[in-house]
């Protein structure tokens, strides 16, 4: 299966917030934004299904992929952002700091308080794809997908499927718009495979090297 992944464009943040589940609209600048990465998935995506989040930053850009490579948009809750449970709309300066130590001593195992961890990830987006995969061999044909999602998934497929150690904090990383694409396979009855950068994105802060100063 060839799986193309488009991470969403700035959310409006204001207040600078911790944000996974919480559903954040796209920036003021999504206009300038989008364009870049639907053009890489136009010009590169032999894609049959396009698959969003339900949160609004994933499916406003997903209309836009949509009208480019001419694909009904079907929501998909296995991709929606980490849910960080307590941190959601709170500032990472605010958060306890027992609990930050706690995250920055295992960043993907942790899981947080009312949330998930990013290994109860792993195992949500492993499931999906199995699915996608086994429909794929059925078929008898390889298939083609797009994901518009956020960076905990794409990380997710990037540790559990390509063998990106969990040493790697990527998550805290990838760039805004950023497009990837994978080439995946089951091998003994679990998502294999490995990836490439098509389009680098808007960069960002690390989050890893901010949160080290908390």
């Amino acid at each position: 299966m060839f799986l193309w992944t488009l991470r969403h464009t700035k959310p409006y943040n204001p207040k600078d917030v911790c944000y996974g589940r919480s559903d954040f609209d796209v920036s003021p600048s999504f206009a300038s934004e989008y364009p870049p990465a639907v053009q890489v998935l136009q010009e590169d995506a032999k894609a049959t299904r396009l698959f969003s989040s339900p949160l609004l930053r994933c499916y406003r850009l997903a209309e836009k992929v949509s009208e480019a490579v001419h694909l009904p948009i079907e929501k998909a809750e296995a991709l929606y952002e980490l849910n960080f449970g307590s941190w959601e709309m709170v500032r990472l300066a605010d958060v306890p700091k027992n609990e930050m130590n706690a995250w920055k001593a295992d960043f993907r195992g942790y899981r947080f308080p009312g949330g998930e961890s990013f290994h109860d990830m792993d195992i949500r987006v492993g499931k999906f794809l199995t699915e996608l995969l086994l429909e794929e061999e059925k078929s008898g044909e390889e298939s083609g997908i797009i994901f518009v999602t956020h960076a905990g998934v794409i990380a997710s497929i990037e540790h559990s499927v390509c063998g990106v150690p969990d040493s790697d904090f990527i998550e805290g990383a990838f760039p805004y718009a950023m497009v990837t694409r994978f080439r995946l396979h089951l091998e003994n009855g679990k998502p294999r495979g490995n990836f490439e950068t098509l389009y680098g994105g808007i960069a960002q802060n690390s989050l890893a090297e901010y949160v080290k100063t908390l």
